[in-house]
């Protein structure tokens, strides 16, 4: 095996350890809870809270109005009592408990209204916790393919780089040096194969002394893109 053919073997080699980094860098990322779970947990959580405000709101009117009712009936009692003798005190007893009727009796809408937001809330909590159980489920699901595809990536790339030292072991320093620099000025690809006589790194057609030379094993750069060529 020619030196030439050794790090088109090893160009290979690179190129899918690159494709294999590049594609666990995307699992990685993937790996972040997706918008939608997100916006579904928030709308959750929101829910939930405007449901508690309800409920708090509907519970401390419903006391409200205990606490009026009580008062109305106390100052009923002293009014028909026979206890208050007094005009202006028997009037005023009146005028408070007139106001304490209507006063409950504005309460009491607002207990009505408060009730509807309560059953309103509820409704959103249900549907929000709902749909956040959909989007874990399938996060979950899609979190545990990715999961399983990192470690598999992890693992081919192991092996990868375990062949890669041994195939680059093969190889003179100085060729190995020229080929790892012309990876960085290539983006990645410092060979590429000859298809008859066509550069598949630029497409750039090849003379026939350079194809003879390629066909031989021998060092020929195209002069279109610079690359090093090797025969399939």
């Amino acid at each position: 095996m020619t030196q030439v053919h050794q790090l088109f073997q090893l160009q290979k080699l690179d190129t899918e350890i690159d494709d294999k980094k590049k594609r666990l860098g995307d699992v990685l990322r993937a790996q972040k809870e997706p918008p939608a779970l997100v916006a579904a947990r928030q709308r959750a959580e929101t829910a939930a809270a405007e449901l508690q405000k309800w409920q708090a709101q509907h519970q401390n009117l419903t006391l409200e109005v205990g606490s009026v009712t009580t008062k109305a009936k106390n100052s009923e009692s002293r009014l028909y009592s026979g206890k208050v003798t007094n005009t202006k005190e028997l009037a005023d007893l009146q005028q408070e408990i007139d106001s304490l009727g209507r006063r409950k009796a504005v309460l009491e809408d607002e207990v009505l209204e408060a009730l509807v937001m309560v059953e309103d809330a509820q409704t959103e909590k249900t549907a929000a916790d709902e749909a956040l159980a959909t989007a874990a489920a399938q996060w979950e699901k899609t979190s545990a393919h990715l999961k399983t595809e990192q470690n598999e990536l992890a693992l081919n790339l192991h092996k990868l780089m375990q062949t890669r030292q041994n195939k680059a072991a093969a190889i003179d320093a100085a060729s190995l040096e020229e080929y790892d620099q012309l990876r960085k000025q290539k983006h990645g690809l410092a060979v590429v194969g000859l298809q008859v006589n066509m550069c598949l790194g630029c497409r750039t057609t090849v003379s026939a002394n350079k194809v003879k030379e390629v066909d031989e094993g021998l060092k020929v750069y195209c002069g279109g893109c610079g690359r090093l060529l090797a025969a399939l």
